[in-house]
């Protein structure tokens, strides 16, 4: 019986994929659509308990007068942060007594190359600020981003967010990408020393050739973060063949799997800019950058901050998570190392119990009043 049930199930997972998927199932409501870009609204969750990573949690009543944005990176989904129900950022926050809100950026495809890191964060990210801000009936929110998603609100806030956000918390963002683990910190360091000189013998600059020439397929993206962690993946499948009969894990095993294997593209015209104006000239780590002849200044920072490194994370080292307290201005400063790598301690098997815990403890006490959630939904 058993064996029959492991073909069916190798069968099923590849010809009924859809079945064994488990995320995005958390209800929402789109508040704001430009494009392929959106924000989406999730309501107070119905039940009084709620299943996080084998705990009950209780569901709190009331609700804190300031709401939470999620900022999801780019190269994945923004259903990363609704992964599956007992691994859902989304409604762990929302058990924790927050008004929910997550950007979503869409699928990119090869006709957005055009799309640069200005659309993202000075024009896409405020809309999304400003729609939230009307919805919860709040002068002020905070923000929350994941790895690119982190950097993404840093610039905003720098350059919009002074009246607007209240606290900021980055997880595994690599504001010193010189700073980064492994070959990718080598090969910003590295490569910043040839493209400086050509562009010295020659005037020659990275930012005039076409933005498709950069554009990075879901594919090779997938491909890309598989090679960070490639014994990850081995174990991982590995794992999956010896519990095929088990329904509940292949669903898990999927459910996860879906992320590093469906990605979105990478816009051209964003890999562009990353790489000259992040990874070669190191503009965050050093508080400066410009984004199409728009200064951009870290140092005017100076709201709540908490970061958050992993400590076997195999692209954003502590160091270059760290760099970010360094150029703001704020005096209440957080920062945070916690069990696991770029994918886990984001949204690991401990995530709950570490970073989620600690983010939500953090922004109990600087989101203003907890009040019954009958009065603070709009």
């Amino acid at each position: 019986m058993q064996v029959k049930k492991m073909l069916n199930n190798a069968v099923q997972r590849r010809v009924n994929r859809e079945r064994f998927l488990l995320h995005n199932r958390t209800p929402r409501t789109e508040i704001l659509r430009d494009g392929i870009f959106s924000v989406q609204y999730f309501a107070p969750l119905s039940e009084s308990r709620t299943q996080i990573e084998g705990e009950t949690l209780t569901v709190e009543t009331q609700q804190a007068e300031i709401p939470l944005l999620l900022v999801p990176p780019l190269g994945v989904y923004a259903w990363i942060f609704d992964l599956m129900a007992e691994r859902s950022l989304v409604r762990y926050f929302a058990a924790r007594g927050f008004r929910v809100y997550l950007v979503d950026w869409g699928k990119p495809n090869a006709a957005d190359s055009h799309l640069t890191l200005e659309q993202y964060a000075l024009n896409w990210l405020p809309q999304a600020v400003e729609i939230v801000k009307q919805h919860a009936q709040q002068p002020k929110l905070s923000l929350l981003g994941y790895c690119m998603g982190g950097l993404l609100a840093t610039i905003y806030t720098a350059d919009q967010g002074k009246e607007s956000i209240q606290n900021l918390i980055t997880i595994a963002s690599p504001v010193n990408l010189h700073q980064m683990s492994g070959a990718a910190g080598v090969l910003n360091r590295l490569a910043s020393i040839p493209t400086g000189v050509l562009k010295r013998l020659t005037g020659y600059q990275l930012m005039e050739l076409h933005p498709k020439l950069f554009h990075v397929h879901g594919r090779v993206l997938s491909v890309l973060f598989k090679m960070t962690a490639p014994t990850a993946a081995v174990s991982s499948y590995l794992g999956l063949v010896r519990h095929l009969a088990d329904d509940e894990y292949v669903s898990r095993y999927m459910t996860m799997n879906e992320w590093f294997t469906n990605m979105p593209d990478y816009p051209g015209a964003t890999v562009q800019e990353v790489i000259q104006r992040w990874g070669l000239a190191n503009g965050l780590a050093q508080g400066q950058l410009n984004l199409c002849g728009h200064p951009i200044d870290l140092s005017e920072i100076e709201c709540s901050l908490l970061a958050f490194a992993g400590d076997n994370d195999a692209i954003t080292s502590i160091a270059s998570a760290s760099a970010l307290l360094s150029v703001v201005s704020s005096t209440d400063l957080t920062f945070e190392v916690v069990p696991g790598g770029h994918a886990g301690l984001f949204t690991g098997s401990r995530a709950a119990h570490t970073t989620w815990a600690i983010a939500a403890d953090w922004l109990s006490l600087r989101s203003g009043r907890f009040i019954p959630i009958q009065e603070s939904n709009t």
